[in-house]
């Protein structure tokens, strides 16, 4: 009998602890200590820039974490103001050079915060709690992920160069504006890469955008541009929307008596229109455009677009307005392009 109650109480024992090891297997384990302090000695903040995330599942999580390292990333670049003392000069009209002093501030820290341009995380820990949900860490290696950034800033660094060597054979004025303009949009694409580099090894960057952009306003400070503008009807408007434009580059806009260096010549025509069983009433117009510079002509452009409204003089009206915004960023995109195409 003794003997009996001696197994009855090892069985008891035995279910015992196989119950109390079962349980403990589905107890979740204690939150990790980097759900509260996000680095450690492994992920150490001098060697990693860390983010947590949570989720419904682990790629949910990832996701969440990634997002979240984008946004504590781009907090931290900056922007940097620099007060920019641009030289101009002007003539007086009495045949003397005036020289003025004008102050310009150029934001040069524009980085987006797509997490797409966060590029080497890895996730290094996960954690789910009693509630299913899912905890990851995410880490970035500040000196691994700056030297994919420089690889990019040395391939910029080709273009610039390719600029500057295609420039030496050119002397018109607005042809070297627009090809330098090229330049000077890779050089801020290599400055958001450079301020993102400071944050990540924590040292200052030189910029080269502020020379660029001094260099590309000494040339548009030497244009002077004459608007024509050819139209049966309400002329000012598209010659305001498109001096304006061009004031916006850098150029001035001058009166064709001014000894201008180029002439931007405008006609615009409109031509009502019925269609059949229609309600609306509809006008057609042609916008062309010519941009020349002696005897040369560097650009010629038309755009031809039917307008409709309720009416023939609501049409005629959208119709202008459609020549002095949409076909004025047409032009000018494409201006840009050809005359900034340095093959």
């Amino acid at each position: 009998m003794k003997q009996y109650r001696q197994i009855y109480f090892l069985l008891l024992l035995f279910v015992t602890l196989f119950y109390s090891s079962g349980c403990s297997s589905l107890t979740p384990a204690s939150p990790p200590r980097w759900l509260d302090e996000l680095y450690d000695k492994q992920y150490n903040e001098d060697t990693y820039l860390c983010a947590v995330g949570s989720g419904s599942s682990r790629e949910k999580a990832s996701d969440a974490a990634r997002s979240s390292l984008s946004q504590v990333f781009n907090s931290q670049v900056s922007s940097v103001t620099t007060l920019l003392s641009l030289s101009t000069a002007q003539d007086d009209g009495t045949g003397n050079m005036k020289f003025t002093e004008q102050s310009a501030l150029m934001d040069q820290g524009s980085v987006t915060s797509s997490t797409d341009k966060i590029v080497g995380s890895e996730v290094v820990n996960t954690y789910i709690d009693e509630n299913a949900r899912v905890y990851v860490r995410v880490a970035l290696h500040r000196k691994k992920t700056a030297e994919l950034y420089q690889k990019e800033i040395n391939e910029l660094d080709i273009s610039i160069m390719d600029v500057r060597r295609a420039l030496i054979g050119t002397t018109e004025p607005l042809k070297r504006y627009f090809m330098l303009q090229k330049a000077v949009s890779f050089a801020r694409r290599q400055q958001a890469l450079y301020d993102q580099i400071q944050v990540l090894l924590k040292k200052s960057q030189d910029s080269i955008v502020i020379p660029l952009e001094r260099e590309l306003a000494e040339i548009a400070s030497t244009v002077k541009i004459a608007v024509t503008v050819d139209s049966l009807g309400d002329h000012q408007v598209l010659f305001s929307a498109y001096s304006q434009k061009l004031v916006e580059l850098g150029f001035s806009v001058v009166p064709l008596d001014a000894n201008p260096s180029a002439y931007l010549d405008l006609q615009y025509r409109s031509t009502p229109l019925e269609l059949p069983d229609s309600p609306y009433k509809y006008v057609r117009y042609t916008l062309s455009a010519q941009l020349t510079s002696g005897n040369s002509t560097l650009y010629s452009f038309q755009k031809n677009e039917r307008e409709a409204a309720m009416s023939i003089e609501d049409a005629q009206k959208k119709a202008l307005a459609k020549a002095a915004s949409g076909a004025l960023s047409e032009f000018f995109t494409l201006l840009q392009q050809r005359l900034g195409d340095t093959k």
